[in-house]
């Protein structure tokens, strides 16, 4: 019943054309990677041109659990054009839901939740970033950029060196942002905001950065490296800190596979790296994840580290893998998908008539 429903509701909401066109999370094309690239692109075009990226990274507290139900029912009518049966379906399904915990057989009385959306269910999530939509119209009116994940919200805004003393217009927007959390029954949540300038490095040199800036009545200091998206950045983008966490979880996971790989056929280890190795490689350097590629392929073929080995998997070469990727995710965005991207292609125009 779920699946009919969301096969029903999304593309509705999705043409309603008040759903956040920079929401990448449940949708088909989208997802964390053409958000963190979008994000990623925007940062180095402001650096292109010479400007310091202050970037916002907020955190809601217990955000699936605080939905109310009657603003979100109120939102899927007002905004989203819901009405009739769909509506009344959707409201049941919401509402009226009790929950207890269990415990060594033990289990406590069961209480009614008046709040939140059941969290797991394939509805539940689609309804929350429905319920959060509107902040996106708050963000807009301050002129920041916007890009959300289901519940990770970051806003950045670009400025001249000189112009970063003069955070007002970030801070301003912050508050107005936690008054419409407060007023849609969720909170902001300062201590677990991080805050971070993006820029050159010969132009982070002239910017002060220890102030922070002010978030719902606290203010959080800027930091130097930040967790966006499941991807560790610094300040300049040189991804050697994500890099070496990534070599770092790759060699602990290809140490764990040595103990058990004598007790596997190769094609079980074949399929164990790709899996916990071969998925860790979209972001990453070269020598760095060949090195890895070697190492993981010593231990499937069960021979010294000193021995010469060439992968002969379905893995392919790294500057293959890098082509690839590219060539993905430009097929994709130029029909249309994600709609961020394809903005930011265009289609080349010789310089002369070629023949």
């Amino acid at each position: 019943m779920m699946m009919i429903a969301l096969s029903r509701l999304r593309p509705h909401v999705l043409a309603s054309g008040n759903y956040c066109c920079f929401q990448s999370a449940y949708r088909a094309g989208y997802s964390a990677e053409t958000a963190l690239l979008k994000i990623v692109n925007d940062i180095r075009t402001a650096a292109g041109q010479g400007k310091c990226t202050v970037l916002l990274a907020l955190d809601i507290s217990a955000a699936f659990n605080a939905i109310h139900h009657a603003t979100l029912c109120q939102r899927l009518q007002c905004t989203f054009g819901l009405e009739g049966r769909a509506l009344h379906w959707l409201r049941s399904f919401v509402s009226d839901r009790c929950q207890y915990i269990a415990v060594s057989g033990e289990r406590s009385d069961t209480v009614l939740c008046d709040s939140g959306v059941p969290q797991g269910s394939i509805l539940g999530s689609l309804l929350f970033s429905l319920y959060v939509a509107p902040v996106s119209d708050v963000i807009a009116a301050h002129g920041i950029s916007l890009h959300q994940y289901a519940d990770d919200i970051h806003m950045y805004i670009s400025l001249y060196p000189q112009d970063m003393d003069d955070l007002s217009q970030l801070a301003d927007c912050t508050a107005d942002v936690s008054r419409w959390f407060l007023e849609s029954s969720l909170l902001l949540n300062p201590a677990k905001t991080e805050a971070m300038v993006f820029g050159t490095a010969a132009r982070l040199k002239g910017v002060d950065s220890a102030g922070g800036i002010k978030t719902a009545g606290a203010r959080v200091q800027f930091a130097e490296v930040i967790k966006l998206l499941g991807v560790t950045l610094d300040q300049t983008l040189s991804m050697d800190r994500h890099v070496a966490n990534v070599a770092q979880s790759c060699c602990y996971h290809t140490r764990a596979l040595c103990h058990i790989r004598p007790v596997l056929s190769l094609d079980c280890a074949k399929d164990i790296a790709i899996s916990i190795v071969g998925t860790r490689f979209d972001y990453r350097e070269t020598s760095i994840v060949s090195s890895v590629c070697r190492t993981t392929w010593h231990v499937l073929s069960s021979r010294h580290r000193q021995e010469q080995v060439q992968p002969t998997s379905g893995w392919l070469p790294i500057e293959e893998r890098v082509k690839l990727k590219i060539a993905t995710l430009t097929f994709k965005a130029k029909r249309g998908v994600p709609d961020y991207l394809c903005s930011l292609l265009t289609d080349y125009q010789p310089t002369r008539t070629l023949r």
